[in-house]
C-alpha cells in the first residue's frame, strides 16, 4: 500500500513540476539554462517528499527541508537558490484558482546567511600582463588578444561574448551590441579606442593584413596575420570569435584558453575564472569613479544591488566617498545647543 501511495504522489508531484516549468518557459520566457536549474531543484524537492502531495505541505515541512539541504553539505547560496525556486513554484499555484492553495508555505522561509568573501579579480598589472603576454606568446595572437580585450574592456558575460556576431560590432558609432542577454535584454556597450583597434585588426577592417595560408603548417603561419578570415571554413554564419575548426567557441573552450595563458604567464591563482574578467572590468571602472547605475547598464544587471557581489571595493574607498558628502565638515553649534537647553 505504501508503494502504491508513493507512486501516486510522485506522479501528481511530477505533474505539478511539469506545469510550472511550462509556465516558466511559455509565459515567463525563462532560458533553457534557467529551466534546467529550476527542474534540478524541484526534482530534488519532490523526491524528498515522495509519499506526500507537495501542495499539502506546511511551512514547518519546508523549514525542515531547508535544513536537510544544509545537512547534505550544500553551500548557503545553493540552499538559498533552492528555497527561492520553491517559493516561486508555490506562488504559481496560489495565483491559479484551479488549485486549492491560498497561502504560499515558503513565503516566510528565511535564507541562509552567506559569508561575505572578497571577489577574486585580476589586478590592473596582471590584466596588462595577460594582454601583453598574449601578443608576445599567443599562437593566434590577434584573435586571442581580441577575445580577452573584449572581456576586460566591456565586462560582458562569457555567454554573451561567444554569441557575438561580426555585425554586432559597430565601428562607426563605437559600440558592441549585446543581443538577447540575461533576461532577454539587449544593450549597447561603448568601445574605447584600444578595443576598437584590437577588433579591427582581428576583422581586418581598415587595417589590411595578408591572409595567412590555410594550407601552411602551424609552424610557418604568422600568428600576427591570423585574422578572422583565417578561421572561416565553409559557410560563414558571422560568429565573431571562431575556433581553429571555424566553429563558435564553447564556454569550456574559452576557459581552457584563459587557464592556459594565465598559467603560462604566472598570474593564475586558485579560484580565478572567466567570470573574474567581468568582475575585474567593473571593479576597474568603479575605482575610477564610474557611477553604479552606469555600471548596471554596462553589465546588464537588473538591480544595482547585484553589483555588490562583483565589485572588489576597498572599504577605505567607501569612507573616502562618504567624506565627499556636502555636510561632511558641518559641526554642532555648541552655543545653539546651550541656548536650546537654557530655554527649557
Amino acid at each position: 500500500m505504501q508503494n502504491v501511495l508513493s507512486i501516486v504522489k510522485t506522479n501528481v508531484n511530477e505533474m505539478y513540476v511539469k506545469e510550472f516549468l511550462l509556465y516558466m518557459r511559455s509565459d515567463k520566457g525563462a532560458r533553457p539554462k534557467t529551466l534546467i536549474g529550476y527542474e534540478t531543484d524541484l526534482r530534488r524537492f519532490i523526491s524528498h517528499f515522495s509519499t506526500r502531495d507537495v501542495l499539502e505541505l506546511r511551512q514547518q515541512d519546508l523549514r525542515e527541508y531547508k535544513f536537510s539541504l544544509v545537512d547534505a553539505g550544500l553551500a548557503p547560496r545553493t540552499v538559498n537558490r533552492a528555497i527561492s525556486v520553491i517559493r516561486s513554484f508555490y506562488e504559481y499555484f496560489v495565483d491559479h484558482d484551479d488549485y486549492d492553495l491560498t497561502k504560499n508555505p515558503a513565503k516566510h522561509i528565511q535564507g541562509m546567511k552567506v559569508p561575505r568573501t572578497m571577489p577574486i579579480t585580476l589586478g590592473e598589472q596582471q590584466a596588462k600582463t595577460l594582454l601583453d603576454g598574449i601578443m608576445l606568446t599567443g599562437r593566434y595572437a590577434v584573435r586571442d588578444y581580441a577575445i580577452f580585450a573584449t572581456f576586460l574592456y566591456t565586462g560582458m558575460r562569457v555567454s554573451e561574448l561567444i554569441s557575438l556576431k561580426t555585425y554586432d560590432v559597430n565601428f562607426e558609432d563605437n559600440y558592441i551590441h549585446v543581443r538577447d542577454g540575461k533576461g532577454g535584454k539587449d544593450r549597447l556597450i561603448p568601445m574605447i579606442p584600444q578595443l576598437s583597434n584590437a577588433l579591427q585588426i582581428y576583422l581586418q577592417t581598415g587595417i589590411v593584413y595578408e591572409e595567412a595560408s590555410k594550407n601552411a603548417s602551424r609552424s610557418t603561419v604568422n600568428r600576427y596575420k591570423c585574422g578572422r578570415s583565417y578561421f572561416v571554413h565553409g559557410p560563414d554564419d558571422h560568429t565573431l570569435f571562431l575556433t581553429q575548426e571555424g566553429k563558435q567557441y564553447s564556454r569550456k573552450g574559452i576557459d581552457w584558453l584563459f587557464k592556459g595563458y594565465t598559467k603560462r604567464l604566472g598570474i593564475y591563482k586558485e579560484g580565478l575564472s572567466l567570470h573574474a574578467l567581468r568582475r575585474s572590468c567593473l571593479t576597474y571602472l568603479h575605482k575610477q569613479g564610474v557611477d553604479l547605475f552606469i555600471l548596471k547598464e554596462i553589465s546588464g544587471h537588473a538591480r544595482v544591488q547585484t553589483l555588490e557581489h562583483y565589485l572588489a571595493i576597498d572599504n577605505s574607498k567607501v569612507l573616502d566617498a562618504m567624506k565627499a558628502h556636502p555636510l561632511h565638515n558641518h559641526h554642532i553649534d555648541r552655543g545653539l545647543v546651550e541656548m536650546v537647553r537654557g530655554s527649557r
